[in-house]
């Protein structure tokens, strides 16, 4: 279901973003229902567990594989651009806009980067554990 047409799109999943691995550390990634979900799990200095689902996935790539404990940082949610096409775009593939209605992420989990072109993102915390 797509958010509605009055919703900043880009706004929303920042917040999203923001909120959910804000201070957090990475755990584990996995794709999901043959490669149309990303999920990213992580946990709070508190030991509260954190995951967050990517979805309607277009593409998803890492520089490194994330080593387990790396804090994580947002660092861009850019929104597909309104067809304007950029010469940057064609020398750095990286800096491409994503299509209608996509969002590229960009994540630092320790060392490695992470590039998450997906339509949604969700997310939820687990209780932490108790000692």
């Amino acid at each position: 279901m797509s958010p509605p047409a009055f919703t900043d799109q880009r706004t929303r999943l920042r917040r999203i973003l923001h909120n959910a691995l804000e201070a957090c550390l990475y755990d584990s990634s996995e794709m999901q229902e043959d490669g149309r979900m990303l999920v990213l799990k992580a946990h709070r200095a508190s030991g509260q567990a954190v995951t967050v689902r990517f979805r309607g996935l277009s593409s998803s790539e890492a520089s490194a594989e994330p080593s387990a404990g790396a804090p994580i940082q947002i660092r861009g949610v850019d929104m597909a651009s309104s067809g304007c096409l950029s010469l940057l775009g064609f020398v750095f593939p990286s800096l491409r806009s994503p299509g209608p209605g996509y969002a590229r992420v960009r994540i630092e989990a320790g060392d490695a980067r992470l590039d998450i072109v997906c339509q949604d993102a969700e997310w939820w915390e687990e209780d932490a554990p108790t000692a």
